[in-house]
């Protein structure tokens, strides 16, 4: 599947999100993005990612929508915080749809294949740069970090200790991580100069992913389910 394909699928889960005011249909909605979620490899590791952002986010929309702190601390009386809980659940439940579906996308669409089809794609050379910086940034960071902490292991520090006795070295490993950063800018944009970018309006990308047949389909099926559901919202 093209990188592109699973992000063209993500405007109509959204307006589907917006269109459903039923928590039991944006429940099921969640239960199978989060089945999908699971199919391919570190299925645990996504899902702890989910859980990580939606679990504090639930108890937020609890505290703030229910009202607790008002009726505990100031002695306020919340007579419809039943509704109010209903509307943070479903705010809860299409928040949790989106981030759901953002990591199928993701899952479907690698970094380095991401990366690949922005370059070969019709957008121009700067344009396409600036939105594949961030994944190579990342990919950049992450090495970099593995560099600091063998050399922090190697002068005694234990990367896996509590965090507050890894809090003295927190600058010790922000530091170069900064300093390599800024440093590799001037690098790349050398780089970049040598190698005579946007000189021409199109480059060659080695192994550049291709639109296939279901491609097609699955972007003209995401443009009719766009189509309908946003019809189907103005309609009613």
């Amino acid at each position: 599947m093209h990188p592109f394909t699973g992000f063209a699928l993500l405007p109509p889960l959204l307006l589907l999100t917006l269109r459903l005011a039923d928590a039991w249909a944006l429940a099921a909605l969640l239960g199978v993005l989060l089945v999908l979620v699971c199919m391919g490899g570190e299925r645990a590791v996504r899902l702890r990612r989910w859980a990580l952002l939606m679990l504090p986010l639930a108890a937020g929309l609890v505290l703030v929508h229910g009202r607790f702190l008002d009726s505990l601390i100031f002695g306020a009386d919340v007579s419809d915080r039943m509704a109010r809980l209903d509307a943070a659940a479903l705010l809860w439940l299409r928040i949790g749809c989106l981030i759901a579906g953002a990591q199928v996308a993701l899952r479907l669409a690698p970094p380095a294949r991401l990366t690949r089809a922005l370059f070969a794609s019709r957008l121009p050379p700067s344009v396409a740069y600036l939105l594949a910086s961030p994944l190579l940034l990342s990919a950049q960071l992450r090495r970099r970090l593995a560099e600091v902490t063998e050399a922090q292991r190697a002068r005694g520090v234990d990367p896996a200790a509590p965090w507050h006795q890894r809090a003295r070295a927190l600058f010790a490993l922000a530091g170069p991580l900064v300093v390599w950063t800024l440093s590799d800018v001037g690098e790349r944009a050398n780089a970049l100069d040598a190698r005579a970018f946007r000189a021409t309006a199109r480059r060659t990308t080695l192994d550049a992913p291709v639109f296939t047949a279901c491609d097609r389909a699955l972007l003209a099926a995401a443009l009719a389910a766009f189509l309908l559901v946003a019809g189907s919202w103005l309609w009613h």
